[in-house]
């Protein structure tokens, strides 16, 4: 049993990565299917049939998932997927939305991938990981981290705040196709269906009242957060975030009650 319990309106962080740090998403076609999952799954109805023809024909999906079409069971706020993981950062809709969303996500996927390479057994690391995003200081540090993650493959340097060519980091975010990165930064993605996966919440702009200013933020993180994300450590992250850990423990750091907090 977990040791946090999804809420409806509450804010986590998920991710999770391939068995052995298999690369389960190697080509553009499994990134594809990913995605087009991200949709198809988010919803209160349970039948899904035949998301390959998604995945071959992107104006299919969206004209059949029009975003009055769905009753979505979470809000996905942002993603990145890599080679070897992914990232979501999502917000509970319904009672059990999560569960039942991660749960069709990773089965779904992993049937798919097991069938093309004729293997069988599990394909994550276990179950899903998840962080409870439960104050405005990790609130922000999420979506910097989610994104930096692309740097990941050209650039793994950046964990380390050493993102000396920050020209060349921007190019590399802004070309992945992968993520939220490019929906966020330029107001449309390539892709054709990244309107119908993410959910841009109202605080977006109170945020980030320029394109500009995601990219900003960005690059500001990057300098200032890095070892312990190097080490893949959330909680050393988060703590540091803080003036101190005896804050967050004597409850002096604000709590994201409502949306209305992040004004």
């Amino acid at each position: 049993m977990r040791e946090i319990e999804f809420s409806p309106g509450e804010y986590y962080h998920i991710y999770n990565h391939g068995i052995d740090e298999k690369e389960v998403f190697p080509s553009g076609e499994y990134f594809k299917r990913a995605l087009v999952s991200l949709v198809a799954f988010n919803d209160q109805k349970d039948s899904v049939a035949n998301l390959s023809r998604f995945v071959e024909e992107p104006s299919k999906l969206v004209d059949e998932y029009t975003p009055d079409s769905r009753d979505r069971i979470v809000d996905i706020i942002a993603f990145t997927f890599l080679p070897t993981h992914y990232h979501l950062f999502i917000r509970e809709r319904a009672q059990d939305g999560i569960s039942r969303f991660m749960h069709r996500f990773s089965k779904g996927y992993s049937r798919f991938y097991n069938l093309k390479h004729d293997r069988s057994g599990p394909l994550w690391q276990g179950s899903f990981k998840v962080k409870h995003i439960d104050t405005e200081q990790y609130f922000n540090h999420i979506i910097s981290y989610i994104h930096l993650n692309i740097l990941d493959l050209s650039m793994p340097h950046w964990r380390e705040g050493e993102v000396g060519n920050w020209q060349k980091a921007s190019t590399d975010l802004s070309s992945y196709l992968w993520a939220s990165y490019q929906y966020y930064r330029n107001g449309t993605s390539v892709l054709p269906y990244a309107s119908l996966i993410l959910t841009k919440p109202e605080w977006f702009s109170d945020y980030y009242p320029q394109k500009e200013d995601f990219e900003k933020t960005l690059r500001n993180w990057s300098s200032r957060f890095s070892q312990d994300a190097l080490l893949g450590n959330e909680d050393k992250v988060v703590e540091r975030i803080y003036e101190s850990k005896e804050q967050v423990e004597e409850g002096e750091v604000k709590k994201l009650d409502s949306l209305e907090d992040l004004d």
